[in-house]
């Protein structure tokens, strides 16, 4: 078979054309182990003129893979629909990385940070977005409702110098008055020390966390930003459109999932007339991973597993550990259990970990009547749950859009006495989450 070569740099594109099958495989593995061997540039297999890939031709991608030094890297670009097909039949995606064209692969190529040595401090989780359906954001009648209690509150203190106001309004007023929880939906960081970012879910919050990043690096920079997507319902991704980094050269945005259509649905809503700047139009380096449920990844320092959830089309809760340490993230799921014992997988999957970030939408009345099937859960859930797998923090997440900050404040209240009352080992912290809550581990 004929197979071409240039290069880009430090990278050695490969351009095999035709079929490769049974018949063409042995040339074209030893094309790429002669590559691999050579040790000096990383290999690009441009897939453009491919018709087809077999299972032999696939194998010989895995022993180049092998064979090559760790330090350098192998991936394809330019899969056509019949080869991407074969690639996410066999999984391949999950062990060979894939981009869209050779450009991106070697601006991914480019951007690629060094590996930190090791974990050098605890883990951090930041709240960027907690909300669940649609954004809430505040109105003029609920800031002004703030107002009017807030000075309400304050008659008859003396409040003459700003460290009195700032104590009256810390030590005196409700979280729900001095404060918000905030409108964004679903975006979760866990900060890991290293130089790639960890997130969960595209909500609306990942604007704000993209401006973060901005603000304190500039754009000059390059990361790597990678995303573990709950699932692609519209909540957990309409923020993306909106993530200032997608659109800088050099920056390689990896989203993670257990889906198979994660590609089309942040492509389909930057589709014309609904946004003005096509997905494909994006600076950084898109690059998506398939997961498998129940395998576990490293994936910037983190030992990372995902479970299948009761939700419509499916959601994934993941696991990340390291270090001892382990964060649950699960939300969008209706839990209808009888028992709680090992044979319901949630109790083994949420097992001692540190934080347990928890969809509860609704109340136990709404899931077991209106609302059944809706694919959210509760409060009293949440607290069960948590309780059966021993989980030493507790995080209400994934707040219904109707419950303004007051209510929210009452279902926190009411859900840390049914843990007072139903507990039967350790204390359960349960806390409920806020835009800019950080917990440290």
């Amino acid at each position: 078979m004929e197979i071409g070569e240039r290069r880009y740099g430090d990278v050695l594109v490969l351009r095999p054309v035709g079929r490769i099958d049974n018949l063409t495989s042995a040339e074209f593995q030893a094309r790429l182990l002669g590559a691999a061997a050579s040790g000096s540039d990383d290999i690009l297999v441009d897939l453009a003129e491919v018709d087809y890939i077999s299972s032999a031709g696939l194998r010989a991608l895995i022993f180049a893979s092998r064979t090559k030094p760790k330090e350098l890297r192998l991936a394809v670009a330019n899969l056509n629909e019949v080869v991407q097909e074969v690639f996410e039949i066999s999984r391949f995606s999950q062990v060979i990385p894939s981009f869209a064209t050779v450009e991106e692969a070697v601006g991914a190529r480019e951007a690629a940070p060094v590996a930190a040595e090791g974990p050098s401090e605890p883990l951090r989780v930041h709240f960027w977005g907690t909300r669940g359906s649609l954004p809430a954001p505040l109105r003029e009648s609920a800031v002004r409702a703030k107002i009017f209690d807030a000075l309400a509150a304050a008659q008859g203190h003396a409040l003459e110098t700003p460290e009195a106001i700032n104590a009256f309004i810390d030590q005196r007023l409700p979280f729900s008055v001095r404060g918000t929880f905030g409108g964004n939906t679903s975006c979760v960081e866990i900060i890991t020390g290293g130089e790639e970012y960890v997130l969960c879910d595209l909500g609306t919050g990942v604007r704000e966390f993209g401006k973060h990043v901005l603000a304190t690096h500039g754009p000059a920079r390059n990361h790597t930003y990678n995303i573990f997507l709950s699932h692609p319902h519209w909540d957990h991704i309409m923020g993306f459109p909106f993530f200032t980094p997608a659109y800088i050269p050099g920056n390689v945005v990896r989203v993670y999932g257990c889906h198979q259509v994660m590609r089309e649905a942040l492509q389909n809503q930057q589709m014309a007339p609904c946004f003005p700047v096509d997905f494909r139009s994006l600076g950084a380096a898109i690059e998506f991973v398939t997961l498998e449920p129940g395998r576990s990844y490293d994936v910037a320092g983190l030992s990372v597993t995902a479970l299948k959830q009761f939700h419509g089309g499916d959601s994934y809760a993941y696991r990340f550990s390291r270090g001892g340490k382990a964060i649950v993230y699960s939300t969008d799921c209706e839990h209808q259990y009888s028992t709680l014992d090992e044979s319901y997988p949630f109790v083994g999957f949420y097992r001692n970990a540190d934080l347990l970030i928890f969809d509860a939408m609704y109340s136990l009345a709404d899931t077991m009547s209106v609302k059944e099937d809706w694919g959210h859960s509760n409060n009293v859930a949440a607290v069960e749950l948590a309780q059966a797998a021993r989980a030493k923090r507790l995080v209400l997440f994934h707040h219904e859009p109707v419950c303004d900050d007051r209510m929210i404040e009452r279902v926190l209240a009411e859900t840390v006495r049914l843990e007072e009352i139903s507990r039967h080992g350790d204390k359960l912290e349960v806390i409920a989450a806020y835009d800019g809550l950080e917990l440290t581990f």
